[in-house]
């Protein structure tokens, strides 16, 4: 599968599902009826889940049947040794992984796993993570980077993550409203090659959107509408799903007034280089 967004118009875009540590039964439902052609099944969700993870992904390609890609995501769980080993037996049990995204943490480890398998490996964490995600050596340690627009600072900065990183890139949510998905849509568009489905079909694992309507950035058999205008949040949804835990609302104000001051001061830096 690969698709590609079209940048002379508002298409509908090719999105991948998330499957999180469900039973493989409910996997299968999930699958069958989502009209996605491609899903990410999460893995290693905690140390001997692998009998579990393989009759998940077994779920998910009978439900999809021979053409469907499967992705599996470990968090950076694995050591090497246990990647290498459960990702033939994922490979296998998927008839064919697209990739493994995060196999393990760091990337001197991507490396040592991608010489062992026969699977593509996707970075995550150890680019969006990493102290300059621009001066990231990925090359050699994996074979796809995943960008997530919002934890990396915007459409701009992640096209040049991207450019860095020099390896095709699949664009995923970091569990955005549809305000957020909107700028990782815009991301897509702009992009210059596409080759995967992204990963953005994220807006019913949440309990609702801050965005009513026709414009919530829902998939609909297996696409995403793509806007011509940013989704404007509706003040009533807004008041709904409003923090009401005053630690936590000090929390995330401390985080964007941080954010704001990383940003001034790269901004600052950068007109004067």
């Amino acid at each position: 599968m690969h698709p590609r967004l079209a940048r002379t118009g508002p298409r509908p875009h090719p999105d991948q599902l998330h499957r999180s540590a469900v039973g493989p039964e409910r996997a299968h439902e999930i699958v069958a009826g989502s009209g996605c052609r491609t899903a990410k099944v999460k893995v290693a969700d905690h140390p001997d889940s692998l009998q579990e993870d393989l009759a998940r992904v077994e779920a998910v390609r009978d439900a999809f049947g021979p053409g469907g890609a499967i992705r599996v995501d470990a968090n950076g769980l694995w050591d090497i040794d246990t990647a290498v080993s459960h990702i033939r037996r994922l490979d296998t049990a998927a008839d064919g992984l697209e990739y493994v995204e995060q196999p393990c943490g760091s990337i001197e480890e991507l490396a040592a796993v991608r010489r062992r398998v026969d699977v593509r490996i996707a970075a995550d964490e150890s680019i969006r993570r990493a102290d300059d995600p621009l001066r990231v050596a990925v090359a050699g340690a994996a074979d796809v980077a995943v960008i997530k627009c919002t934890p990396l600072g915007g459409v701009r900065r992640s096209l040049q993550v991207a450019e860095a990183a020099g390896l095709p890139c699949v664009v995923s949510s970091a569990l955005e409203t549809s305000v957020g998905l909107a700028a990782q849509v815009a991301l897509a568009g702009a992009l210059p090659e596409l080759d995967f489905a992204c990963g953005l079909g994220t807006l019913s694992l949440l309990d609702g959107d801050v965005v009513a309507g026709p414009d919530s950035l829902r998939a609909v058999d297996g696409y995403l509408p793509v806007p011509r205008t940013p989704p404007a949040p509706d003040p009533a949804l807004l008041d709904a799903y409003q923090l009401t835990d005053p630690a936590q609302a000090a929390w995330w104000r401390d985080r964007l007034a941080r954010v704001r001051a990383e940003h001034d001061r790269t901004h600052n830096a950068n007109r004067l280089a």
